[in-house]
């Protein structure tokens, strides 16, 4: 005949069956938390999509026809070649916005031609060096491949614009069903346990939690800053 079971023995399984429910429950809501940060996350790149193409279609379309028009009035009008001046300024801005909003080469070429033409784009307009080494022979899904673009862009312009970088180097390559990404550069650096994380910064941590990627970042005051991002795929 067995001994009944001790009711210290009882409510210690009670107590072990609570926790393993408020696990899985908790499990759950993580769940459930990152499947909305992806689809916010998702909606909101439609949103820049559709921005895009009517900077291109709207307002591009408008410059070009406003330039082209005050270029065939230059010798009736003093101030017409002035005005074309500034008119073709302005398309050059709103194109390169357009581009920024979504670049087309990311869903036509792959995330490797992206970023390399990030990093032109950015050499074009900004005082800065950037070194590039890019090893992506298998393109990933293409929410995985705007996660990557969008943390590179926006690491590298904090690092120009924030950090008065003239030094940075770029390194994405993958291997097997990971892919990685280190930005380093030589900028002013920050103590990581005394900064207030910033709208960027807090932005690329929301993102990479969302689609379960390991953001890393290293920097100390005078020393640069190191990014890195590791995806699974």
């Amino acid at each position: 005949m067995n001994d009944p079971k001790h009711p210290f023995v009882e409510e210690v399984q009670a107590l072990q069956r609570s926790q393993q429910e408020l696990r899985n429950l908790l499990l759950e809501e993580q769940n459930t938390l990152r499947d909305l940060a992806q689809r916010l996350w998702s909606q909101q790149e439609a949103e820049r999509a559709r921005f895009s193409q009517e900077l291109h279609d709207g307002v591009g379309q408008l410059l070009t026809a406003l330039t082209r028009r005050l270029n065939l009035a230059a010798s009736e009008y003093k101030e017409a070649p002035e005005l074309a001046d500034l008119a073709a300024q302005a398309l050059a801005d709103v194109r390169q916005l357009s581009r920024l909003m979504r670049p087309r080469i990311l869903d036509d070429l792959g995330l490797a031609a992206a970023l390399s033409w990030l990093v032109r784009s950015l050499c074009e307009h900004e005082p800065v060096e950037i070194d590039v080494q890019i090893d992506i022979q298998d393109e990933p899904e293409n929410h995985l491949a705007i996660l990557v673009f969008r943390i590179a862009q926006e690491a590298l312009t904090n690092a120009v614009r924030h950090a008065n970088a003239t030094h940075i180097s770029l390194y994405a390559s993958r291997v097997g069903n990971t892919l990685r990404l280190d930005i380093i550069d030589d900028g002013h650096g920050f103590e990581l346990k005394e900064t207030t994380p910033g709208v960027g910064l807090a932005s690329m941590r929301d993102r990479a939690a969302a689609f379960a990627a390991e953001l890393e970042i290293q920097s100390r005051p005078g020393g640069g800053c190191h990014l890195s991002l590791l995806v699974l795929l």
